[in-house]
């Protein structure tokens, strides 16, 4: 194992906030711990050799890793923008119904409003929410009430 440094491409940085791509766990904690810092070899504690540099050569071809450059690894990774309170607000109220009408069925839901960053965003969710809570039996009856809802208070951010 090479004492190279790897950081996260921008692709790389997307694919850890979004879980896009359908790592699997090794590849996904290869991706997280490469961090522009240390160098490659120092995982080897955590995943066999052999197995991290197969991994390494996925994320490289993959382009969600490069290796480290004096500019690359002082460029920090971007923030997520502050979400307003009442963006948040609502957010949880959807996440609070979602789970309430759907039970266990709700987990994609959730996870799917849980990753809406701005109001865009979980505009796009909505209409995802509203299906699910239409196809089920305890929101049925609520559901058009609640879209418009959520729907009212987005229009007004």
């Amino acid at each position: 194992m090479s004492p190279v440094i790897y950081a996260k491409t921008a692709k790389g940085r997307s694919e850890v906030a979004q879980r896009c791509l359908g790592l699997n766990s090794r590849q996904r904690t290869v991706l997280i711990m490469l961090d522009g810092r240390k160098p490659c070899a120092s995982l080897t504690g955590l995943i066999p050799a052999r197995q991290l540099d197969t991994i390494v050569g996925e994320l490289l071809a993959m382009e969600l890793i490069g290796p480290c450059t004096s500019t690359s690894a002082a460029v920090p990774a971007p923030q997520p923008p502050v979400m307003s309170p009442e963006l948040a607000q609502l957010k949880t109220e959807m996440v609070k119904t979602a789970e309430a009408c759907l039970g266990l069925m709700a987990a994609e839901v959730v996870r799917r409003i849980e990753r809406a960053g701005d109001r865009h965003e979980l505009l796009g969710v909505v209409g995802h929410w509203h299906m699910a809570l239409q196809a089920s039996r305890h929101g049925r009856d609520s559901a058009l009430e609640h879209v418009e809802r959520v729907r009212a208070s987005l229009a007004g951010m």
